[in-house]
């Protein structure tokens, strides 16, 4: 192959150009501010000040995506990005799609953000959701921020109704697919 021939294209999924700030920790606990070049459900370009080597395991909170990780698959030879494999469990690979899709129509199309918080990814976290005729539900939390919350749950509570999450009165904003959003009451 001469040395001007182009490299046939060898992802298993195409990736989206989104331009997204965000954060790694490299294997060894160092951390480093970055910025996302594309992304798809299976893997993620990254663009930071230092590359681990190929095959070691990366942490990365990006904005608007949550927590993401994998193995580090290509890098460049100046360390000046990277390429991840993502290694996420099935039950976040729907999530990260939503998130990716959002991302990028927000930015495409200029639609402003919807929350008035900054949320954070929940790991295992677990409460319950209570309606307002005393049913109680168990719930896996996705995201909460000091405005309110994403619950994995199997109630389907209409918009605007009083519910109770944990021990914080709320009210449902959002319904999706396995789960809903709530706001806090202040």
């Amino acid at each position: 192959m001469s040395s001007n021939a182009i490299e046939p294209e060898r992802r298993r999924c195409d990736r989206v150009a989104l331009s997204l700030a965000g954060r790694y920790m490299l294997a060894d606990g160092k951390e480093f501010d970055c910025k996302i070049v594309d992304v798809s459900t299976v893997g993620v370009a990254i663009r930071g000040p230092l590359a681990g080597d190929v095959g070691e395991r990366v942490v990365v909170y990006v904005q608007e995506l949550g927590r993401i990780e994998g193995v580090i698959v290509r890098r460049a030879a100046e360390d000046e990005w990277f390429a991840l494999e993502l290694r996420l469990p099935r039950n976040k690979l729907h999530k990260l799609a939503s998130r990716i899709d959002w991302a990028f129509r927000r930015q495409t199309e200029g639609l402003p953000e919807r929350r008035s918080f900054v949320r954070f990814e929940e790991e295992e976290g677990r409460t319950t959701l209570q309606l307002s005729d005393g049913r109680e539900f168990d719930a896996a939390v996705l995201d909460v921020s000091t405005g309110g919350a994403a619950l994995e749950v199997e109630a389907t509570p209409p918009l605007g109704a009083a519910v109770t999450v944990g021990k914080r009165r709320a009210h449902v904003v959002r319904r999706f697919s396995g789960g809903l959003a709530v706001t806090f009451d202040w």
